[in-house]
């Protein structure tokens, strides 16, 4: 991508079509008709994309509306961002704000605070996110820390080998929304399984692994382990199994 140099800066309002560019720059509404393939792109406004995109870097500072896939190695996210296709993301999805995403997920990390919702499944090697999360399928990844915050997290199927689910304490960025923030945030899930898995205030169906830790505020209907299983007494565990 890096032998075109031309451009695309937007400032104010503008309807135009996608293409190949370096840089794009939206500072204002921008509309783009067609797919857009580029090396950075930053949009300080609303973009609206009618399209595929595949970038190495792409900034959000505002909103972008995207119908289509994006393609690329890291974005930031510093607002909204509503997606109708899938993102792959190589190196670093970063998150602050919101992104609702119609297909499915999968990066190299994905990190951050706010509100993510993806419809179908969610794959990387680390996710570590504190907020709200909504997973229509499967979340998996080697490495996975949910701080739960703002409001209930639902993920159907929580894979991984290493799994923390805690709830968050405030955080100082985010104290001015501490009023309206629920104090009561809980992870609802089907299954976890994983190597070592640490839960609280979890509700789940199913968990499975080899060391587990139930903490305070979990509902767990079954549990199987390996090697070890620790319960906290203000946690619910309807039934347990050892396995061989």
């Amino acid at each position: 991508m890096g032998k075109h140099v031309r451009h695309l800066t937007v400032n104010g309002s503008a309807l135009t079509s996608g293409g190949t560019f370096h840089k794009v720059t939206i500072r204002g509404d921008a509309t783009i008709n067609g797919d857009l393939w580029c090396d950075r792109c930053k949009v300080f406004g609303n973009a609206d994309v009618s399209g595929n995109i595949a970038v190495k870097l792409f900034r959000i500072f505002g909103q972008a509306n995207i119908r289509g896939n994006i393609q690329g190695e890291t974005i930031k996210l510093f607002g909204a961002m509503n997606l109708r296709g899938d993102a792959a993301v190589a190196y670093d999805f970063h998150l602050r704000g919101s992104a609702h995403i119609d297909g499915d997920v999968t990066g190299g990390m994905i990190h951050g605070y706010g509100e993510m919702k993806v419809s179908r499944d969610c794959e990387a090697d680390v996710f570590l996110v504190k907020g709200a999360v909504e997973i229509g399928n499967t979340l998996n990844a080697e490495q996975i820390e949910l701080y739960l915050h703002f409001s209930d997290s639902r993920i159907a199927e929580i894979g991984g080998k290493t799994i923390r689910i805690k709830r968050s304490k405030a955080m100082s960025i985010l104290h001015f929304l501490k009023r309206f923030a629920r104090e009561s945030a809980k992870l609802k899930a089907e299954t976890i399984e994983g190597d070592d898995i640490y839960l609280e205030h979890t509700d789940a169906k199913m968990v499975r692994g080899d060391r587990i830790i139930i903490g305070p505020g979990c509902n767990i209907d079954f549990v199987e382990y390996h090697t070890s299983l620790q319960q906290d007494e203000k946690a619910i565990v309807k039934e347990k199994r050892k396995r061989s």
